[in-house]
């Protein structure tokens, strides 16, 4: 089912989403979004208001009500309110993903997946999930999160020996830190949080042209991203290395310096400093650092005045934040045949009609699939 216009409404539900409050009446506009490794966070103006909007409206609880919206018939975000503005006759209602409880969690006990208890990213995720946000189900009424979280495993899931400490961080801190260099990707759609590998797709569309767009799609090649090698060192004269010469574009090296995996204060039981990191764990980390840079790394952006063509082949249930999007694109000089990533959705519906934006960015290449060191 192609995209096409769609009315939005939005309702105001008490914690959890289960329990409905009321109508937010006649919107003026609404501004939603879906992002990967990113809480997301949607808006709505109100302007025509009614008796029973203005019932509603005097129960909407910043940090206890709900905003959800949907698109025609279809549930498509949802999410705790964090901000009322009232001026004049207008009433702003801005609300976070259900992210946002992840966000106000503390890790209360202690996750040790140091050697020998090395895991993968996405199940050491979801143990501190299925862990700490039981408390926040035991609230009356619970928080609505545990029962739509979708953890996607694969056999080659990225490991971490990650060592945190009681009180350390809060749940979303720490699973942050695993997206941004453990080879872990979240997103919300609706009321699931989804966890999986970053090289692997959560879903995967028909193929786009560039007329699935209204307006110029904009490719962008980027050489200071090329890299055939990557090395992580210690910098005291050990380094795990991955990838080699590639026969286009030769040796093109990339060095970064290893990160320890445990976020906290460096510790063992002795009292001491950690251990410095193996050269398998290097090598793990370096080729994080290589995937996606070779070939040289071809961006399509699509600007902010462009929008997707609602009667081109995406529908909304496929604007999933980590699905990949086959792309075919044909522009004087350069033709793109590749497989693309969706990072950000952003609708908004205003009183001239509704706009669909994407940003999509290069399919990252599986391990299993990349070069030998």
């Amino acid at each position: 089912m192609a995209l096409h216009c769609e009315i939005h409404t939005a309702f105001l539900y008490d914690r959890g989403g289960l329990r409905l409050l009321g109508t937010l009446g006649k919107l003026s506009r609404v501004k939603w979004e879906r992002l990967r490794d990113d809480i997301s966070q949607a808006e709505v103006y109100i302007e025509a208001r009614d008796t029973d909007c203005d019932t509603t409206l005097g129960l909407a609880s910043a940090g206890r009500s709900e905003l959800v919206i949907y698109r025609g018939d279809e549930r498509v975000w949802e999410g705790p309110v964090t901000h009322i503005a009232y001026q004049g006759n207008r009433v702003t209602v801005t609300a976070r993903d259900v992210g946002h409880y992840v966000y106000r969690t503390i890790m209360k006990s202690e996750y040790d997946s140091s050697y020998p208890n090395i895991e993968t990213c996405t199940n050491r995720a979801r143990r501190i999930l299925v862990t700490e946000m039981a408390r926040m189900e035991a609230q009356d009424p619970p928080v609505n999160f545990l029962p739509h979280l979708v953890v996607h495993e694969h056999a080659e899931n990225s490991g971490t020996s990650a060592h945190t400490l009681p009180w350390e961080m809060t749940c979303y801190e720490h699973i942050d830190a695993l997206a941004a260099r453990g080879g872990l990707d979240y997103t919300t759609v609706g009321r699931a949080m989804h966890l999986w590998d970053t090289h692997f797709p959560i879903g995967q569309t028909a193929a786009i042209t560039a007329e699935d767009f209204i307006g110029e799609v904009i490719i962008t090649e980027y050489g200071m991203e090329l890299a055939t090698v990557s090395a992580i060192t210690d910098g005291k004269g050990r380094a795990g290395v991955v990838g080699g010469a590639d026969p286009y574009y030769g040796l093109v090296e990339i060095l970064d310096t290893a990160y320890e995996e445990s976020t906290g204060e460096d510790w063992d039981e002795e009292g001491g400093t950690q251990e410095p990191p193996s050269i398998a764990d290097m090598q793990s980390q370096a080729q994080r650092v290589l995937a996606g840079r070779n070939p040289t790394p071809v961006v399509v952006r699509v600007p902010d005045n462009s929008t997707l063509n609602p009667n081109g082949v995406l529908s909304i249930a496929d604007l999933v934040p980590g699905t990949f999007i086959p792309l075919q694109a044909n522009l004087p000089g350069r033709a793109v045949s590749q497989m693309q990533k969706l990072d950000r959705v952003t609708v908004e519906e205003l009183p001239e009609g509704e706009t669909i934006q994407i940003v999509l960015s290069p399919a990252p290449i599986p391990e299993s699939n990349a070069p030998d060191a």
